[in-house]
Order: structure tokens, then sequence, then C-alpha cells
């Protein structure tokens, strides 16, 4: 776990380092106080804390807050290839005790050639 917990962090850092040390300008102590590199400010924040939408952008952690349906909307505009995750749940009862695995019983991914606004 600390690994993982630490590739994370590493891939953080260098993903997102100058928009986290841009935003880590902040009072601490009554004086002003700048992170000069990514990992400080990932030594700051990645203490296991969720946060707020808004938090994390002041924390330089995102860039805005938008929701899944707009961010596919956007990138199928973009002209990316979007697919679809659709579960199908067997049938309750004693025909779904009996029945085999089919395609109707198991996840598939689909190609959603366009956007709905249906939600995922």
């Amino acid at each position: 776990v600390d690994r993982i917990h630490g590739a994370f962090r590493d891939h953080v850092a260098e993903a997102r380092g100058e928009a986290l040390v841009a935003a880590s300008v902040g009072k601490e102590g009554g004086a002003e106080r700048h992170a000069t590199n990514a990992k400080e400010v990932i030594d700051r924040v990645a203490t296991g804390d969720v946060f707020l939408g808004t938090q994390a952008i002041r924390l330089g952690l995102v860039d805005r807050l938008i929701t899944s349906d707009e961010y596919i909307a956007e990138r199928i505009r973009q002209g990316a290839r979007v697919l679809k995750l659709m579960v199908h749940t067997r049938p309750v009862g004693l025909s779904g005790l009996f029945s085999g695995p089919s395609r109707r019983n198991s996840p598939s991914v689909g190609y959603g050639g366009g956007f709905s606004g249906d939600g995922l």
C-alpha cells in the first residue's frame, strides 16, 4: 500500500507540478509561504484527507469542476471516441438461478456514437 501511495504521489507531482506550486502561495504562521517544488506541496496535501472540489481547485489538484456528462459531451465535440459501460443484471427468481451466463447477464462495453445526455 505504501508503494502504491508513493507512486500515486509521484504521478500527481509530475502531472500537476506547476499548478501545485503556483497554488501553494498562502499564509502560514502569519508570514507568506511559497513551496519551491511539487514534492513539498504533495507532502503537505497527501495526508489521506478528502477534499471538496473548491478545496481541490484552491490547492491546484484540479483545474475546474464539471459533471461527468459535461466532460463526456466536451470530449465528443473534440472528436474523441467515447465508450459507454452498460451493466445488465440477471433476472431475479428461479429462472435467474438456472439460466447460464449470457450476453444479457454480463457487463459489456458499447460504442456511444453520440451523446444522449442520459447519464452514465
